[in-house]
């Protein structure tokens, strides 16, 4: 775990904003499902291809890592540090030469949904791969509302985190708790019923287009709960999308990092997994 003054970083927290896909549980099994649902809909001679990439990254074995990203446009793999461009790969691991750099230094490091993918969470995997062997953005959304339809099935086991639920009791008592997710409203919904976790949040934002959006809705939040930004925590597993926004507005941030590839000046608090987050939301009892 790694985290700075954790003495005082509570104190005066009101507000919890929750990511939900990684953060309100950590099963793994829907993104496997979203992999084969975007292989069927990509062209029959890219399809080994596409399974063999997507077994090698889960390894550790290919170009594309967990941290970096993925430029759809020019179809290269960007190595970032703090915010800058440090490296820049070809599908294959053939190094970008310096002098040609400046393509992509020149400009800032904007994610977004379809030119610029931040592989920060298993569901930005298959869908690099998937846009780097030609899918149609149709397509890809039909493969995410298909795996999100699975969710909702009885098919999708979600374990139970022991204390959890209790904790979000305890907590929803004394502060303000709110969902953000990029996820659509009705699955988000059944997931949430799966949990247990439904009547604990007052506020639930679905669709919310993170990173970009982001601020706009801790804005959103902060006029509502009548707070400061040193009032808010913000609970995400993504740290381009639920935590730079949120630490460059002055909210505490709370990173959960399975995949161990972040800095310490990434949140104020990052751990592992959620038992070790359940740890930290105790503290705030």
């Amino acid at each position: 775990m790694k985290q700075k003054g954790v003495l005082t970083l509570y104190r005066d927290i009101k507000v919890l904003i929750f990511d939900l896909d990684g953060t309100l549980y950590e099963d793994t099994d829907h993104f496997d499902f979203y992999a084969e649902k975007l292989c069927e809909k990509i062209h029959p001679d890219h399809q080994e291809a596409f399974k063999a990439d997507y077994e090698a990254i889960l390894k550790g074995e290919h170009p594309l890592r967990m941290g970096m990203s993925y430029d759809t446009v020019e179809d290269v793999i960007i190595k970032h540090f703090d915010g800058k461009i440090t490296e820049v790969y070809q599908w294959n691991g053939e190094k970008v030469p310096d002098h040609q750099l400046a393509k992509w230094t020149n400009h800032p490091l904007q994610h977004d949904y379809y030119s610029f993918l931040h592989i920060g969470d298993l569901w930005w995997v298959p869908a690099a791969i998937a846009r780097h062997y030609g899918i149609s953005k149709e397509l890809a959304e039909r493969a995410f509302l298909e795996t999100r339809e699975f969710m909702m099935t009885p098919a999708f086991n979600m374990a139970e985190l022991n204390g959890f639920k209790e904790s979000l009791e305890e907590l929803s008592l004394h502060k303000n708790l709110v969902l953000l997710t990029n996820s659509p409203q009705k699955d988000s919904e059944v997931i949430l019923l799966k949990l247990g976790f439904s009547d604990y949040f007052e506020c639930k934002i679905f669709n919310g287009q993170k990173p970009i959006q982001t601020k706009h809705h801790i804005n959103k939040i902060k006029e509502k709960y009548r707070v400061d930004y040193k009032n808010i925590l913000c609970i995400g597993d993504n740290a381009i999308n639920d935590i730079l926004p949120a630490q460059e507005l002055g909210c505490k941030t709370l990173l959960v990092d399975p995949h161990n590839i972040s800095a310490s000046s990434d949140a104020d608090v990052i751990v592992r997994n959620l038992p070790e987050m359940l740890g930290e939301l105790k503290k705030l009892f």
